[in-house]
C-alpha cells in the first residue's frame, strides 16, 4: 500500500472511531476542535514530539484566548479594547516559541480560535476545549501508529 493511502485508511479510521464513539456515548466535547488539532498533530510532524507540541502549543492559545477575553471584559469590553487585547495575545503566542515547547505556533493559533469559536469564556470552559485539542493530537499520535503498522508498498 503507497504511502498517501495508508496515510487516509489511519486518518479515517481514528476519525470513524472518535467520532462514533463521542456520538453513541454522548461525549459532552464538541467533535470539530478535535479534527482541528488532528490537523495541527500532523502538520507538526508527527511522533512524540509531534504529538507534545500539539498539545502543549494548542493548550497555551486556549489560555491565550481566556486571558484576553478576561483583560478585554476587566477594561470595559469595547471594540477596540478587544482589538488591542487580541493583538497583544497574538503578539505574546508568537513570543512564547522562545520556549521549544510552545514553538509550535500554528498550534497556538488554532487553540486560541477554537477557544473563541467555541465560546469559552470560563476556566471550565477553557478546560472543555483544552481536552478536545489534547484529544485530536492523541488521535493524530494514533492515526500515524496505524499508519506504520500497514503493510508497506510492495511495488
Amino acid at each position: 500500500m503507497n504511502a498517501m493511502t495508508a496515510r487516509g485508511l489511519s486518518l479515517a479510521a481514528v476519525v470513524a472511531v472518535w467520532t462514533a464513539i463521542s456520538e453513541i456515548a454522548k461525549v459532552n466535547l464538541s467533535l470539530w476542535p478535535v479534527i482541528v488539532a488532528l490537523g495541527c498533530s500532523i502538520a507538526a510532524g508527527g511522533g512524540m514530539r509531534g504529538l507534545q507540541k500539539t498539545v502543549a502549543a494548542t493548550v497555551s492559545g486556549v489560555v491565550w484566548a481566556l486571558l484576553a477575553i478576561a483583560v478585554s471584559r476587566a477594561l470595559g469590553g469595547r471594540d477596540v479594547v478587544q482589538a488591542v487585547v487580541l493583538g497583544a495575545a497574538a503578539f505574546g503566542m508568537v513570543l512564547q516559541t522562545q520556549v521549544p515547547l510552545l514553538s509550535y505556533t500554528a498550534g497556538a493559533f488554532a487553540g486560541a480560535g477554537v477557544a473563541m469559536g467555541l465560546r469559552a469564556v470560563s476556566i471550565q470552559g477553557g478546560i472543555r476545549v483544552a481536552i478536545a485539542l489534547a484529544l485530536g493530537a492523541a488521535l493524530g499520535f494514533a492515526a500515524e501508529r496505524i499508519e506504520q503498522a500497514l503493510p508497506p508498498n510492495r511495488a
